[in-house]
């Protein structure tokens, strides 16, 4: 055996202090309802932090909690409140204070690419728009013009457009504004006050709709922000396009930026279980997802609310399913995971399809339904049922949160490949600190004996099938889709 290509770490000083984390998405209107009004709360979610501790996630990202017309509030009212419908002010401090208390990091999602067209900004706006008003404090809030042009709507009855590159209720901020940005800024500040310890930022890639730098940019804005008021705060960022442009947001300032090729149907990591040479070709993607951070910090998923649930791409193959969430689970960075997909969620027709209630029962009476939504199926059971199954979804999802948490090195070390002549093998050895481990991976349908004549001790078993995976004499036993972990020392 010989030692090929090898890895950057990702250890460097924008991650030196924090380490890593294993983050769990929430939508807080689906997750959890204590009042049963059929609607999720903050008090529901802290009555879950034990369960989430429970199940290896050390971060959660809520996504949008501010005051909104719409049911995924990406449409911000009001940036200094929370949506009656989740509950008070104090609600949210208390779940922080809670979740904080378990060790549990929080971050918001921070939409600030637009707002609502409720908002008093805008409402302001357009009063000086239809009085001829371009001087106006709040006109310069946003993009107005005089042409129709693509992404604009019409302002009311006038000769007016606006920027609006998702849709007419969304009107797109002006952040090229000072007083934009320091309106931003005490936003920002407000809510670092209330104990949160960063921020998703949505829709990156339209802060400037076309111009990749400016954008990136921008969110090296927010983290310098972020950094007047608050030490080691994290801030992701959705940018979903190219892996070329992702690496122009790193060099922006930004902490972490989730890998969208390493996602979703046409991803790595699906891609990988369909590749006639499959260990050539995630390896391929674990360099890269390392490479492209630049020393910054990897986030690696597989779905989130904007994309069908994994369970589906994997063709509700609860063996696919398991074994995807593996392959995810032995990259560096910060792992993300959407709500339910532990248990094999499956998602239908359209967004609120893809945002259905978690089902912590299969017995339980009410199960949460967003507005809009055409179908709810739940295959494979509830939390209860799963978690009294040793080898459910739920319980290899557990198995590979802890593994992370157990061993660092998966998350932050120097990665490099371990030549082995099958196609179906590899063999990663990782490196960080004082600890280093090997990851082994068999991506064939059926068992393979490997041969490993470096020492170790196994530490971890990673099988779809409930059958073990075994060391002895040089020779690793793997059953079919399984990974190993290896402590060297």
């Amino acid at each position: 055996m010989s030692t090929s290509k090898s890895s950057k770490s990702i250890h460097s000083d924008a991650i030196a202090n924090r380490e890593f984390d294993n983050y769990y998405e929430i939508f807080v209107y689906s997750f959890c309802d204590s009042d049963d009004d059929g609607v999720g709360d903050f008090q529901g979610v802290e009555t879950k932090l034990p369960y989430i501790k429970e199940m290896g996630y050390t971060g959660i990202w809520l996504m949008p909690i501010c005051l909104s017309p719409s049911y995924h509030k990406y449409d911000v009212q009001d940036y200094m409140s929370v949506d009656p419908h989740y509950g008070t002010m104090r609600d949210f401090e208390h779940l922080v204070d809670e979740a904080h208390k378990l060790g549990i990091k929080v971050i918001l999602d921070l939409v600030l690419n637009h707002t609502s067209d409720k908002h008093r900004w805008f409402l302001e706006a357009v009063k000086d728009a239809e009085r001829g008003n371009k001087q106006g404090k709040y006109y310069n809030y946003y993009n107005f013009s005089d042409y129709n042009e693509a992404g604009y709507s019409t302002v009311g009855n006038s000769e007016l457009f606006y920027e609006a590159q998702f849709y007419g209720g969304m009107p797109d901020l002006n952040l090229d504004n000072p007083e934009v940005r320091d309106e931003l800024d005490k936003v920002i500040k407000f809510w670092l006050s209330k104990g949160v310890d960063g921020f998703r930022l949505d829709a990156c890639t339209n802060f400037y709709t076309g111009d990749t730098v400016k954008s990136a940019q921008f969110v090296g804005w927010v983290k310098a922000t972020c950094n007047k008021y608050k030490a080691d705060t994290f801030i992701v960022g959705e940018s979903w396009t190219t892996s070329g442009n992702i690496a122009e947001f790193y060099r922006g300032g930004g902490d972490s930026f989730f890998y969208f090729p390493m996602a979703k149907d046409d991803g790595y990591i699906n891609q990988t279980l369909y590749a006639d040479n499959p260990s050539d070709y995630f390896y391929h993607a674990m360099v890269e997802l390392v490479d492209i951070a630049q020393g910054h910090i990897p986030a690696p998923f597989l779905d989130n609310h904007d994309t069908p649930r994994i369970a589906g791409v994997f063709k509700r193959d609860s063996a696919m399913i398991k074994f995807g969430y593996g392959l995810l689970n032995t990259l560096n960075g910060n792992v993300f995971t959407y709500y339910g997909d532990e248990i094999g969620m499956v998602s239908f027709y359209n967004d609120p399809d893809k945002r259905i209630g978690m089902l912590w029962d299969s017995n339980q009476k009410r199960k949460i339904a967003p507005p809009g939504v055409s179908k709810q199926e739940y295959v494979f059971g509830g939390v209860k049922q799963q978690q009294a199954d040793a080898n459910s979804i739920l319980n290899y999802y557990k198995a590979c949160n802890h593994m992370r948490l157990n061993y660092p090195a998966i998350a932050l070390g120097e990665q490099q490949r371990v030549d082995y002549p099958d196609k179906q093998v590899l063999i990663v050895q990782k490196r960080y600190k004082q600890q280093e481990v090997v990851v082994v991976i068999n991506f064939a349908t059926q068992s393979k004996a490997v041969r490993w004549t470096k020492g170790g001790d196994l530490v971890v078993s990673l099988t779809v099938d409930g059958h073990k995976i075994s060391m002895d004499n040089g020779v690793i036993d793997m059953p079919r889709n399984s990974i190993a972990l290896i402590k060297l020392k």
